[in-house]
């Protein structure tokens, strides 16, 4: 690649492919950070939601609510599912969503304690949070439940995959804007060094005599060089023309007398 613009424009253009590169990978990461955290508080209030709705028996002890607080765990195959285990890990209590569903969904968590999680249960990820609670009668026994909400990942993908779609257009077309402002840029830039070409050219084909243009500082150092190159050049062309001459006058008087000379002479 011998073309100075070139070779510019392709090193600015892997510089910024990279560093665009760079930029999608680190939001599209902080993108997905972010819905997985929002997915996580989601699921912590379905869990509050539910443990607020729930009811006691006439011994105080817990009863799942009768209505839920939302209409998806009503729902066969809604994708938002609940499940209430008790502290070997069995089932009390499924949402009505998971008619005809076994997630397996069998968590335990100590009181207070909290686990948010991914898994692939059925052919189908889920995020699941499951939430220890413990639940004391009126009697002062306390009872461990584990409340296990999980919802299908269909809207959270469609989520990413709509941001990731929106992202690498935008940054696809801010690649192409900046490439074209390089590229006009890098032309810009380099015109002195055309101009100097040109003003060259001119020399050259004796239409000039000196490299006379305005040209950027950086340019001046070897404009100057190059007009010093020029008249040490004229300088030495005139000194060799003055030498012929010299030599041509100092020959010529000596061919005169030749050619003046009797030919009778050189006979006798």
């Amino acid at each position: 690649m011998h073309s100075l613009h070139s070779r510019l424009l392709l090193a600015a253009s892997l510089v910024l492919a990279g560093f665009l590169g760079a930029t999608g990978l680190a939001l599209d990461k902080a993108f997905r950070v972010s819905a997985e955290a929002a997915m996580q508080d989601r699921l912590q209030s379905h869990v509050y939601a539910l443990l607020a709705a729930a009811d006691e028996d006439t011994d105080g002890r817990m009863l799942p609510a009768k209505e839920l607080p939302g209409p998806r765990f009503s729902i066969p195959d809604s994708g938002l599912y609940a499940v209430i285990s008790n502290h070997k890990g069995e089932p009390l209590w499924r949402s009505s969503s998971l008619t005809g569903r076994d997630f397996g969904l069998k968590e335990q968590q100590q009181p207070g304690e909290h686990r948010f999680n991914r898994l692939a249960r059925s052919g189908m990820e889920l995020y699941t949070l499951a939430f220890g609670v413990a639940w004391e009668d009126y009697a002062g026994t306390e009872s461990l439940y584990t409340f296990t909400v999980a919802e299908d990942t269909t809207v959270f993908q469609a989520e990413i995959d709509s941001f990731r779609t929106t992202l690498w257009r935008w940054l696809g077309g801010m690649a192409l804007v900046l490439l074209l402002a390089q590229g006009f840029i890098l032309r810009w830039g380099l015109r002195p060094l055309r101009t100097v070409t040109d003003d060259l050219q001119q020399i050259e084909q004796g239409r000039s005599d000196r490299l006379d243009g305005h040209y950027p500082k950086e340019l001046t150092g070897l404009t100057s060089s190059l007009n010093s190159l020029i008249e040490h050049s004229k300088a030495v062309q005139v000194r060799y023309r003055n030498s012929l001459d010299d030599l041509a006058h100092s020959l010529k008087t000596p061919l005169a007398i030749l050619q003046s000379s009797d030919p009778s002479d050189n006979n006798d």
